[in-house]
C-alpha cells in the first residue's frame, strides 16, 4: 500500500507594523523574496495560500522531508554561520523593519521563535556577548549526525527542538536512545543578548548525558512551564543566577 504524502510543514514570518491590508504590495515583495533566501530549499519551499490577519503573517509550506534542512538554515542564520547570501537578506530584512518602525519574527511549525528581528528596538539596548555559560538540556534525541567532530544531534523536547553538539563518542551514546528515551545533557553554551534583549544560544558543547528514567518530556514540560516563578519576567535571569553563585543580592 502507497504511503499517504505527509503534510506539509508551515514557517512563518510575522510583520508587527502592517495588516495584510495596509502594507505596500512592493514592500510586501521584497519582504517575500527575503523570506524566501532565508528559507532555502528552493524546491521544497512553496508559498502559502493566504496572509493570516492582524498582523502581516507571510506563510511557506516546506515538504515534510525537506522541514530539518529548513531549520539547519535558519539556525545557521541565528548564529552567524549561514553563507554571505543568506547573511544578506536577514541583514535587509531588519534593516527595512527598522525603517517601517517594525518588529519580526519567523516561526517553526510549532509557533516556536526560530529567529527574532529586533528592527525598531534594536537600538533601545547594546547587544552583549558572546559569554560562555554552563548549561543543561533535555530531550528525545531525534536525529543524530554529520561528517564533522564534534557531531550535531538534535533534541525535541515535546514543544521546541534544540541542535547541540557532542563529541562522536558522547554522540554514539546518546544515539542508543534515538527516539526511544529522554536524555538530559550537561555542557557549555555561548550565548549573546541582542539589541532588543533576548538571550540567545550560538551554540552548546555537550560535555556529559544521563538518560532520564520514567520521564514523558511533554508532560514534564507542561507542568514546569506552569509554575509560578518570578524569573520568567526577569529582564536578565542570567545575571540573576550570577549574583545568586556569588551570594549578591
Amino acid at each position: 500500500m502507497p504511503h499517504k504524502p505527509r503534510k506539509p510543514r508551515e514557517f512563518r514570518f510575522t510583520i508587527d507594523a502592517f495588516t495584510p491590508s495596509t502594507i505596500p504590495l512592493l514592500r510586501l515583495a521584497e519582504y517575500m523574496q527575503d523570506f524566501a533566501i532565508l528559507l532555502g530549499n528552493e524546491k521544497s519551499v512553496h508559498p502559502g495560500d493566504r496572509l493570516e490577519v492582524g498582523s502581516t503573517v507571510l506563510v511557506a509550506r516546506v515538504e515534510w522531508e525537506a522541514e530539518p534542512k529548513v531549520r539547519e538554515r535558519l539556525r545557521a542564520v541565528r548564529s552567524r554561520n549561514a553563507n554571505d547570501y543568506a547573511l544578506a537578506a536577514a541583514t535587509r530584512m531588519d534593516n527595512r523593519l527598522a525603517e517601517d518602525n517594525a518588529k519580526g519574527t519567523i516561526s517553526d511549525p510549532s509557533g516556536s521563535k526560530v529567529i527574532v528581528f529586533p528592527g525598531r528596538d534594536r537600538f533601545q539596548m547594546p547587544a552583549f556577548g558572546p559569554i560562555q555559560q554552563p548549561g543543561t538540556f533535555q530531550g528525545i534525541p531525534i536525529k543524530i549526525g554529520g561528517e564533522h567532530d564534534p557531531v550535531p544531534v538534535h533534541l525535541e523536547d515535546g514543544t521546541e527542538k534544540y541542535i547541540i553538539h557532542a563529541s562522536r563518542t558522547l554522540a554514539k551514546e546518546i544515539a542508543e536512545h534515538l527516539f526511544t528515551g529522554v536524555v538530559r545533557v550537561e555542557g557549555v553554551g555561548k550565548w549573546t543578548r541582542t539589541a532588543s534583549g533576548a538571550w540567545e544560544m550560538q551554540s552548546f558543547m555537550a560535555q556529559s548525558m544521563s538518560v532520564v528514567e520514567d520521564a514523558d518530556i511533554r508532560k514534564n514540560v507542561g507542568e514546569l512551564r506552569s509554575i509560578e516563578s518570578g524569573w520568567k519576567r526577569a529582564r536578565d535571569p542570567l545575571q540573576q543566577l550570577e549574583q545568586l553563585r556569588r551570594g549578591v543580592n
